[in-house]
């Protein structure tokens, strides 16, 4: 499992590709008469949010987590059951 630093970094890096690719098809749009707009991208970039954010997760625990005991296999998500 990739560490946290590699998460970071492949975010970052899919962000700005995706800007740049953006950016590109701006300037590039054939159609004169119905321009792309930056807002056009909104929905992808939700879905690149969701794809750098919960999905890519936080990488593996580092060194230094796993000797203070912080090493979780299981979070409980439920909340307690009424009485």
């Amino acid at each position: 499992m990739a560490t946290k630093q590699e998460c970071d970094k492949y975010a970052a890096e899919l962000i700005q590709r995706f800007e740049d690719l953006t950016r590109w098809a701006i300037t590039n749009w054939p159609n004169g008469e119905s321009p792309l707009l930056p807002s056009d991208f909104n929905e992808s970039r939700r879905e690149i949010g969701r794809i750098v954010g919960p999905k890519l997760g936080d990488g593996s625990p580092s060194d230094e987590s796993m000797s203070n005991g912080e090493s979780r296999q299981y979070i409980d998500m439920n909340p307690m059951p009424w009485p």
